[in-house]
């Protein structure tokens, strides 16, 4: 623990300060391209400034609330001892490379001798997804070997609650892969350097990072394309022809069933109710075209110039 610094701000704003001044083990998987959720030019624009902070949303709160509750449900379980005063928001940053910087959820104690060496990382996880702990996420995965390798800890677990069907909870004790965790401080350094510190944009991996760099066309810039794009062209065709066909045939269905309802609002066979065709009930609606004509000058106030998406149209 010599090569790290543990900082404990005073408020979970502060903690949130702090945290911009580095790479935490949240974000490691989008670096590495193993976040589902996230590419790394979405997280180059949050950690420059382009784009706003996340904002901590139900699932987020509702997860940080549970988080005493599934350690204890790990504790339980394993019969190890959560240390109590883990239970904060704290940062362990790297002396040497003060970029990488962890925040666990808890620490524990691995055995009795109650060393400072003697202590494990436990990341917890709440989730509707279905867990199986011989195929962790990826991303989860990484997230512990970060905190693990920056901590200078050898032994870690993961523990999560998932609310899929019911509530089904379970964990999966990790070691550090020191090969792995090299791997990643290399990439996490090349990031922070590269496109944090000098600036460089990570290239669009998704249509979301073109929408975001791109959000409105060049007039008159037409760009020649590769074989493949023309060929995921042709392909698209076809199959937009394909649903055509398909949306014309469903239309003739729904016809022929909406035939036999007269004024009845379901239809039934053997029995058994096989549709229903009901007006949905009055709802109040304002008119936005009538106002305008009668007061102008209010609906001027009100008005504003929207800047509408980039359409995508196949010639």
């Amino acid at each position: 623990m010599n090569n790290v610094t543990i900082i404990r701000p005073a408020s979970r704003e502060e903690w949130l300060e702090v945290r911009k001044g580095g790479i935490g083990s949240s974000e490691v998987a989008t670096i590495v391209g193993l976040n589902p959720w996230e590419t790394p030019y979405q997280l180059w624009r949050r950690k420059t400034g382009l784009d706003e902070p996340k904002q901590e949303n139900a699932a987020m709160r509702n997860g940080h609330h549970l988080e005493d509750a599934v350690s204890r449900m790990w504790a339980d379980a394993t019969g190890r001892e959560v240390i109590k005063r883990s239970a904060i928001d704290w940062i362990i940053r790297n002396n040497q490379n003060p970029h990488l910087q962890v925040s666990p959820d808890r620490t524990y104690w691995l055995g009795e001798s109650r060393s400072p060496e003697d202590k494990g990382i436990l990341e917890i996880k709440t989730t509707r997804m279905k867990v199986d702990p011989d195929d962790l996420p990826k991303y989860w995965f990484c997230q512990v070997q970060y905190q693990l390798g920056t901590a200078g800890y050898q032994q870690g677990s993961l523990a999560w609650l998932s609310a899929g069907n019911g509530f089904d909870f379970g964990y999966q004790d990790l070691t550090l892969v020191p090969d792995f965790y090299e791997w990643l401080v290399e990439e996490v350094t090349k990031f922070w350097q590269d496109c944090v510190i000098g600036g460089k944009e990570p290239s669009a991996v998704s249509v979301k990072d073109v929408v975001l760099k791109y959000n409105w066309h060049t007039d008159g810039k037409t760009i020649e394309c590769s074989d493949e794009v023309f060929e995921a062209y042709t392909k698209l065709k076809g199959v937009r022809k394909e649903i055509d066909a398909l949306e014309s045939r469903k239309e003739e269905l729904e016809n022929s069933i909406k035939m036999a309802f007269a004024d009845a609002e379901a239809l039934s066979y053997g029995g058994d109710t096989i549709a229903t065709w009901k007006a949905p009930k009055p709802s109040n609606k304002f008119d936005a075209k009538a106002f305008t004509a009668d007061h102008p000058e209010l609906a001027a106030q009100y008005t504003h110039i929207q800047q509408g998406a980039r359409r995508f149209l196949l010639k």
